[in-house]
C-alpha cells in the first residue's frame, strides 16, 4: 500500500482520532453498566453479579442481623429481626418456630430481607411495629420494608431443619438491589442498641416457651443487656436513647428489671 500523500494525512489523522474516541466511549459505557449495582436484577433468574457480590461482601463476617419480611395468608406483611448467614450463593435465616415469620414461611410465603446498619430501624421492627411501612417488592407476592435500608434481598425459602425451638431456612436469592443507603459511621451506641434488641428477642422467646436456658445463661443475658443499654444511654443520640428506653419498657413488661 502506498503511503498517504501530504494532502491525505490530516484527513486520516482526524478519522483515527474519531475512531479512538468512539471506542473509548463504548468501553466507558460497558464499564459504567457493569459497575452500576443500582441496575440490580437484569430481567432473568440471576441477580447482577456486582450486586450479588456486594451482598455476599456485606455478609462476610459470619452471623449477621437482618430484618425478614413475610406475608400471612391474608396478604398482610410482617417484619421480624433475625440472624442470617451466607451459604455459597444462598442465605440461611434462623426464625423461632413459634413466630409469625416461621408460620408464614410454612404456609408458602416468599421472603424479603432488609440489610441495614441503622439500629433505629431494628428498634422500630422489634418494639414499635406500628410505625413500620411496607411496599411491594420486585417479585409478585413479596413486600419489603420501606425504611433506611442498604440492601434488599428477595428470596424463595426452604426449611432445612428444626432444633431447640429454631428453624434453619435456606433462602434461594431471586433478586438483590440497593435501598436508600444512608451511611452510618461506626458507633458503639448504635451497635450495642442492636445487641440489646437481640437479647430482648431472646427473652421474649423464653417467655413464650420457645427457648429454655439455665440460670447462669439467663444471668449472662441480663448482664449483656445491662451493659449494652448503659453504653447506649451514655454515648447515644436522643434517637437511640429513646429506643433504649423503649427496650427497658418492653423488659419491664416481661417482668425483667435491670
Amino acid at each position: 500500500m502506498e503511503p498517504p500523500t501530504a494532502m491525505e494525512r490530516p484527513r486520516l489523522i482526524a478519522l483515527r482520532l474519531s475512531e479512538t474516541r468512539t471506542q473509548s466511549m463504548g468501553l466507558r459505557g460497558i464499564l459504567s453498566t457493569a459497575a452500576n449495582p443500582s441496575k440490580g436484577y437484569l430481567g432473568n433468574a440471576v441477580p447482577a453479579t456486582s450486586t450479588l457480590e456486594r451482598l455476599l461482601g456485606a455478609l462476610r463476617y459470619g452471623h449477621h442481623e437482618a430484618i425478614a419480611v413475610t406475608v400471612d395468608s391474608a396478604g398482610r406483611p410482617h417484619a421480624a429481626a433475625m440472624g442470617v448467614r451466607a451459604r455459597g450463593g444462598d442465605l440461611v435465616i434462623f426464625p423461632y418456630v413459634s413466630t409469625m415469620t416461621y408460620r408464614n414461611i410454612a404456609q408458602g410465603s416468599l421472603v424479603s430481607l432488609a440489610l441495614t446498619q441503622d439500629s433505629a430501624v431494628f428498634c422500630r421492627v422489634v418494639v414499635e411495629p406500628q410505625e413500620l411501612r411496607f411496599r411491594e417488592g420486585r417479585n409478585r407476592g413479596i413486600y419489603v420494608l420501606d425504611d433506611n435500608v442498604d440492601l434488599y434481598v428477595e428470596a424463595s425459602p426452604r426449611v432445612l431443619s428444626e432444633s431447640c425451638g429454631r428453624a434453619s431456612v435456606l433462602l434461594a436469592v431471586l433478586d438483590v438491589y440497593e435501598g436508600r443507603r444512608s451511611p452510618i459511621a461506626f458507633s458503639r451506641a448504635n451497635a450495642l442498641l442492636v445487641e440489646s434488641l437481640v437479647y430482648l428477642t431472646k427473652l421474649r422467646a423464653l417467655a413464650q416457651g420457645s427457648l429454655s436456658v439455665d440460670r447462669d445463661e439467663l444471668g449472662r443475658w441480663l448482664e449483656v443487656l445491662r451493659y449494652s443499654l448503659s453504653v447506649v444511654r451514655r454515648l447515644g443520640s436522643g434517637e437511640v436513647v429513646r429506643c433504649a428506653d423503649a427496650v427497658l419498657g418492653e423488659l419491664r413488661r416481661l417482668g425483667v428489671h435491670l
